[in-house]
């Protein structure tokens, strides 16, 4: 692993924050680029971005805070150390999207419409970041004896895990090309989403299947105690709520096309 991707005297580039930091900039100039065919007012659209990529940040940071609090309670310096700790994944989507809906309603956005312009390149972001999770060395697999596995500097010689980031990446990358797929056959005129909720549903699909080649997978206190899986669940059944509701809207919307 490469955790340090630069080092000279007191000046240090990890690996890892340096992987996301592009990723999570191609993907805002990708969604950029994708407002156009949505009709969306660019300079609006920016703005709403531009803090739900602080708030996308921020969010990362949040389930750190929370699940260490009472070292921060008795560190509150350690606050501002970004260096010390975890990004989480889940907070980061969660802030993306509070903040989005929050910005859309003051700048007057579409926010069905900028989620299906950002779902596409926010699951981009992930494929390519996750190998700043691999290069780090962190969110590490299971033990594994199949052909797969791979060798972390911190464990014993022989003692091989799945490399559980470089499936995020496939299963990510698969989610765009999917998705990608699909918005190929719909009117990007329509009123009402359908990309971004099978997003949603994508995404928790992802997270509960490679959940059991995480380490220190355990099922049943995932459920009853980690917040993070349980946001999954609700997550999942947002997206079907939403698709459900965005395909009957649309077909009512094409009725009533074709009797006026």
């Amino acid at each position: 692993m490469y955790p340090v991707l630069i080092q000279f005297k007191n000046f240090r580039l990890d690996s890892y924050g340096v992987i996301w930091l592009i990723a999570l900039c191609i993907s805002i100039n990708w969604s950029i680029s994708r407002l156009k065919i949505y009709g969306l007012d660019e300079d609006k659209s920016r703005n709403v971005m531009f803090w739900s990529f602080i708030f996308t940040l921020i969010g990362a940071r949040v389930p750190e805070y929370i699940y260490h609090y009472k070292f921060y309670v008795s560190n509150p310096s350690e606050i501002f150390n970004l260096t010390r700790g975890d990004l989480h994944e889940v907070g980061a989507v969660s802030g993306a999207l509070i903040s989005a809906l929050i910005f859309c309603l003051i700048r007057k956005v579409n926010f069905y419409k900028l989620c299906e312009v950002a779902c596409i390149p926010a699951f981009f972001s992930i494929a390519v970041g996750r190998w700043g999770c691999f290069l780090n060395g962190c969110c590490v697999g299971l033990q594994t004896a199949s052909n797969f596995g791979v060798h972390f500097p911190r464990d014993a010689i022989n003692f091989f895990r799945h490399p559980v980031q470089i499936y995020y990446s496939i299963f990510a990358f698969g989610c765009v090309i999917i998705l990608k797929f699909i918005e190929k056959f719909l009117n990007p005129a329509r009123k009402f989403s359908i990309i971004a909720p099978i997003a949603l549903i994508l995404y928790s699909v992802m997270r509960f299947s490679l959940a059991q080649f995480r380490e220190y997978f355990d099922i049943e206190l995932l459920i009853k105690y980690n917040m993070s899986y349980k946001l999954f669940f609700w997550i999942m059944i947002a997206g079907i709520i939403w698709l459900l509701y965005s395909l009957v809207m649309n077909v009512r919307g094409r009725k009533s096309k074709k009797n006026s």
